[in-house]
């Protein structure tokens, strides 16, 4: 036992530091570093490429990786980006560090190269020196994570005990409001905590390398876990986040000890796929108990800090009429006090006709016409790209009118396509009747993902639903059945009767009226009575519970048909393909489909049609058009994180900047011509 002990704590050790510096940035900023492990990635990166690309000293290395490029990078962050999303709303907050996770992935690989690194050298001598303590083999790296965690929480207590930074960093934890009213400079504190939190995303990256690898999917795993020891810790307490991380670590490890093994495997086999999902997943496990666990979690509502006095638009908000903006705000909808006049604006405003959907949807009807012969590969691509834009309007439902940011919609995309494989092939289904049931089985697999939600504040769902999407990663995906060992289960393109839609043209035009149909539901939606409870729930849950809306039927609604129509999606991206394969919907893929939605606008059908096809196309732009290879190709990845980083300059997305932008210039044109005419006049 003691064996796995140790192994334990060595693991949570990297969690425990990885924690802390997620808790510091949160408390300091109310930013939740959804990028926390890609720093992570892009240090350790740095190091090895100072110290064993350049021959530089290791542990010299080290020290400028971990204390001179970390706390810049920080520093960075925070004066370019995470200093003006300190006062906007959680969602915009949320959505921006998912996009730098997006970025710095493949901004690492541009800097650094595309090739993997395969050996496991660090701060130790490599191979690795062993050593026996109480009995206990470790290697030196092992040693080195233990003692550097120690150094560190022994630094940190005295940091924020005995120094004057300590005490505003505390100040500012325990009470922001007051802490500027105190002389504290609140800016100050907040750019100092960025620095040490990256610090130590840092320090974490370079301790984990050694011990898992330099594989940015192994960065993913550091940051999951720290998330089960930050979600222990409420996001504020940096003990309970050190000792919760530890704690994660254990017992992760602790259930490879044979009379643990031994009971598990009294319940399941253990070759069985469920046991070995089980280590992975137990992180999550352990946040989800303690999400139900913990009481009050939804009023804990991450409000918006207003610390500088001012608001930020909305991330969920929607350009209106300048004539309606006093009377309603079309972010939110009509207020449930609003008066029927009110009400009656907010409903001609949703009957407003969606010209730049209709457009795009009539050209993209005629693309066949063009993209033939020689290019009908592109044809291929922009019929992948509407299956992608179809999942993407179950975005535009539980984010854009529900106000919840749901993680998991990829994961009801693969249970609706890999559904759709087994059905075909295990039930001689058509694959149009195989798709019918695959939607009717994933909606109430999305109520049952949204339970949790019912209770829990807006970060709080976002790391809910990544549990879920995680939990069904490590498990069901994993089954034999479902991955066919790895290379998918065939599914045919379907046929209606004597017409088959095998060829892209046709299958093309069949996506496209799918796409169409369910852009009309969702439009339609948002004009009815239920979006209009979902813009008020949106608004303020505690004025529409006190007018008598239910709270948990607008957000179960929300998620049904968010899941219904990322289904969908999923069932014709498998028909796309030809095959059936779980790891197209890995859930990082999931937040890259976010980033491009929130890009454009998460309430727009047509920031879905845009956001799908741009995901399709852009890679094969590069590598088939420009003639871009190797390091290039991760140009479109880091485009696609950038575009949510642009969030800070217009949190409503670049389709409403670029309407405002033509109604600014209409209206300074209407005002030249107007001083023309008082002028001859």
């Amino acid at each position: 036992m003691l064996i796995f002990l140790v192994a334990g704590l060595v693991a949570g050790c990297v969690y425990a530091v990885a924690a802390v510096g997620l808790v510091l940035t949160y408390s300091s900023s109310r930013i939740f570093n959804f990028a926390h492990g890609e720093i992570a990635f892009f240090v350790a990166i740095t190091f090895h490429w100072l110290a064993f690309s350049h021959g530089m000293n290791r542990f010299l290395a080290g020290a400028i990786a971990a204390f001179v490029v970390s706390p810049l990078i920080g520093l960075g962050l925070w004066a370019g980006l995470f200093r003006k999303l300190t006062h906007a709303p959680p969602a915009v907050r949320l959505v921006a560090t998912v996009g730098l996770f997006v970025a710095i992935g493949p901004l690492s690989r541009i800097v650094f190269g595309t090739e993997q690194i395969q050996d496991l050298r660090g701060l130790g001598p490599y191979p690795h020196h062993n050593y026996s303590w109480l009995g206990v083999p470790l290697d030196s790296d092992q040693i080195i994570v233990l003692v550097t965690t120690i150094l560190l929480a022994v630094a940190l207590v005295l940091l924020l005990r005995y120094t004057a930074f300590g005490l505003s960093v505390r100040a500012t934890v325990d009470a922001p409001s007051l802490a500027s009213t105190a002389g504290i400079n609140v800016a100050v504190v907040s750019a100092g905590s960025w620095m040490i939190g990256t610090t130590l995303a840092g320090i974490s990256g370079i301790m984990l390398a050694p011990l898992r690898g330099y594989l940015d999917s192994q960065f993913t795993f550091l940051i999951l876990g720290a998330f089960a020891g930050v979600v222990i810790a409420r996001m504020h307490s940096l003990p309970l986040a050190f000792a919760g991380s530890l704690l994660v670590g254990v017992v992760q490890n602790l259930i490879r000890w044979k009379p643990i093994e031994d009971v598990i495997n009294h319940v399941v086999n253990r070759d069985s796929v469920w046991v070995r999902g089980l280590q992975p997943s137990l992180p999550f496990l352990i946040m989800l108990a303690f999400l139900v666990c913990y009481r009050g979690l939804g009023r804990e509502r991450f409000v918006v800090d207003n610390r500088r006095g001012t608001e930020e638009p909305d991330l969920l908000a929607d350009a209106a009429p300048e004539a309606d903006v006093a009377a309603v705000d079309p972010a939110r909808g009509p207020s449930p006090s609003a008066d029927a006049t009110t009400v009656g604006r907010w409903r001609r405003l949703a009957r407003t006709p969606p010209g730049g959907l209709v457009f795009l949807a009539a050209a993209w009807l005629f693309l066949p016409l063009w993209l033939h012969g020689s290019r009908a590969l592109w044809l291929g691509l922009a019929g992948k790209g509407l299956c992608v834009a179809i999942i993407a309007l179950s975005y535009t439902v539980v984010a854009g009118e529900g106000g919840l940011i749901s993680l998991c919609q990829i994961t009801f995309a693969g249970i609706g396509g890999l559904l759709v494989g087994q059905l075909v092939v295990n039930n001689n289904m058509s694959v149009l009747a195989a798709t019918a049931l695959a939607v009717v089985i994933v909606v109430p697999i999305g109520l049952l993902a949204a339970l949790p939600s019912l209770r829990l504040g807006d970060l709080y769902v976002a790391l809910a639903t990544l549990a879920f999407a995680e939990l069904v990663q490590n498990t069901w995906f994993q089954l034999d059945g479902i991955s066919n060992f790895g290379s998918g289960v065939p599914v045919p393109r379907p046929k209606i009767g004597p017409i088959a839609f095998g060829g892209d043209t046709a299958f093309f035009r069949l996506v496209l009226i799918v796409f169409v149909l369910v852009a009309i539901v969702v439009r339609n939606m948002q004009r009815s009575t239920t979006g209009l409870t979902l813009a008020a729930t949106r608004s303020s849950e505690v004025a529409s519970a006190t007018m008598g809306i239910s709270i948990v039927r607008a957000k179960l609604v929300a998620f049904g048909l968010s899941a219904a129509i990322a289904a969908l999606g999923g069932a014709f991206y498998v028909q796309y393909a030809r095959v059936a394969q779980p790891i197209e919907f890995l859930w990082p893929f999931g937040l890259v489909w976010l980033a491009i939605v929130v890009t454009w606008g998460v309430r727009s059908p047509t920031a879905a049609l845009l956001a799908g096809t741009l995901y399709a196309v852009t890679p094969d732009v590069f590598s088939s058009l420009l003639h871009l290879q190797g390091k290039w190709l991760e140009v479109p990845g880091l485009m696609f994180g950038l575009g949510a980083l642009g969030l800070a300059r217009e949190p409503r997305g670049a389709l409403v900047q670029i309407r405002e932008g033509r109604r600014g210039k209409q209206r300074r044109r209407s005002a030249k011509r107007d001083q023309r005419t008082a002028a001859v006049a």
